[in-house]
């Protein structure tokens, strides 16, 4: 598979280079006028600071006046960005992926980078620019403490959380060391204690992604222990969160966003709300009871975004626990969230785990990945479309086929030569008919689905 994903440049190291991030960070300055504020940053994996040296290096040989914050968060540096005043910005990370993974993420203005612009970056790495500019000039900068301010006037009306306590988890990612140390400052009322808070690229304590329940079994543990109300965990770089209740139990991706429609309630009344149309209809639903406009878009974090911002939406979610917000002009922020769902548990006067138990019960499956060959992929998405066509269809993403009952999703995955497939039923035996009606056709194709029933 490229490195060149659709929202961004994700890959093993073996295939990344200082050279590839030089030409890369030459090829984002011709997109500005010499001397443009630009801002970068980067996690904490290993590979991170030679590959942020040589992009802040193509920078700089562009032109730009780059405002480096270093080893930070990346909803840390797309605040920077904003707080900086600057045009862009660029933050060298694989997000969730393990230790021997790298990348780029950046946007222009406050905007994510689109196919076209992940292909220009793609042509720069094989012929670099080599028009001659000004030489730029670099400074290191810290948007942290004018974060923590941003977050104290954001959360000013807000119900504080007093009495409560709380465990965080950065799994050794960019929030280590900051997350808890905010949060305490934030919310003085509170108990704050921290496991896997010390940076480390290796990721040695658990995985990076912290969307899976299984990877989070020791803040389980530490909740339950410590008689903790709730506990917050984030991935690599720290724009995905999750959530852990006081009985130890790890909420889904559909019941956090249940409990975050919840806190807007009136609110979405006239908006839109901008889902994963990987999500179960009952996340829709739930926003619709409160007059929002339901809004499907594709997996990923550019595509969800720039929907936000075309729509004017108030919230957004993706299923791997991203959550971005119309406030923040569209930007997703891990931090930010757990300080919202903290303030909603304190204006309820609730525990999480009664939050999350409003939710409806839902009977879906995970994403399930079938190895097919990149040239097949078509083809198979085709036929299934086909073999339905007299049922509705939705294209956002691949094909999603409603049935009475539940809905069936064929997509490419955007990381393997796979097709993920996803069901839900509005309980398991219809779920299961929806099943067996798609492998039946798959396996005209030579494409099995893994036993789900």
């Amino acid at each position: 598979m490229s490195i060149y994903k659709p929202c961004d440049i994700r890959g093993p190291v073996a295939e990344l280079s200082t050279a590839a991030y030089h030409a890369w960070g030459a090829a984002l300055a011709r997109r500005f006028e010499p001397g443009t504020p630009f801002v970068i940053g980067g996690d904490v994996r290993t590979t991170t600071p030679a590959f942020l040296g040589a992009l802040e290096a193509g920078l700089v040989e562009g032109g730009l006046r780059v405002l480096n914050t270093g080893v930070a968060p990346t909803p840390l540096v797309y605040f920077a960005r904003d707080a900086f005043h600057a045009a862009g910005c660029a933050i060298v990370t694989a997000s969730h992926n393990p230790s021997d993974i790298n990348g780029l993420k950046w946007m222009f203005g406050n905007s994510p980078p689109t196919e076209e612009d992940v292909d220009a970056l793609r042509r720069a790495a094989v012929h670099p620019p080599d028009d001659a500019r000004p030489r730029g000039t670099t400074e290191s900068v810290s948007p942290d403490a004018a974060y923590r301010d941003w977050l104290e006037e954001s959360l000013a009306d807000a119900p504080r959380p007093n009495g409560r306590s709380v465990v965080v988890d950065p799994g050794n990612g960019a929030w280590s060391g900051r997350a808890s140390a905010l949060l305490a400052a934030l919310f003085p009322g509170i108990t704050v204690a921290a496991i896997h808070d010390a940076p480390d690229g290796n990721f040695p304590n658990r995985n990076a992604d912290c969307s899976r329940p299984k990877y989070l079994t020791a803040l389980a543990q530490a909740v339950v222990e410590r008689g903790a109300d709730l506990g917050i965990a984030f991935d690599g770089d720290g724009d995905r969160v999750a959530f852990i209740d006081h009985e130890g139990t790890g909420l889904t991706a559909e019941e956090a966003t249940f409990v975050l429609i919840n806190s807007f309630s009136e609110a979405l009344r006239g908006r839109a709300f901008v889902y994963d149309i990987k999500f179960s209809d009952r996340v829709p639903e739930a926003a619709a009871r409160f007059g929002a406009s339901p809004l499907p878009e594709r997996s990923g974090h550019a595509f969800i975004r720039a929907r936000i911002q075309a729509t004017d939406a108030l919230f957004g979610a993706e299923i791997s626990g991203h959550y971005f917000y119309g406030a923040l002009d569209s930007r997703d922020d891990g931090l930010y969230t757990a300080c919202r769902m903290l303030c909603h548990m304190a204006k309820l006067d609730r525990p999480l785990a009664d939050l999350r138990r409003q939710c409806p019960t839902i009977h879906m499956t995970p994403d399930l990945r079938v190895p097919v060959p990149l040239d097949r992929q078509a083809r198979v998405i085709d036929a299934v479309r086909q073999a339905f066509a007299d049922r509705p269809q939705g294209t956002v993403d691949g094909i999603r086929i409603d049935f009475p009952g539940g809905w069936a999703l064929v997509r490419s995955s955007v990381t393997e030569p796979a097709l993920t497939f996803r069901f839900e039923g509005e309980d398991t035996k219809t779920m299961n008919v929806i099943i067996r009606e798609v492998a039946t056709v798959l396996g005209r194709h030579e494409v099995a689905l893994p036993n789900v029933m």
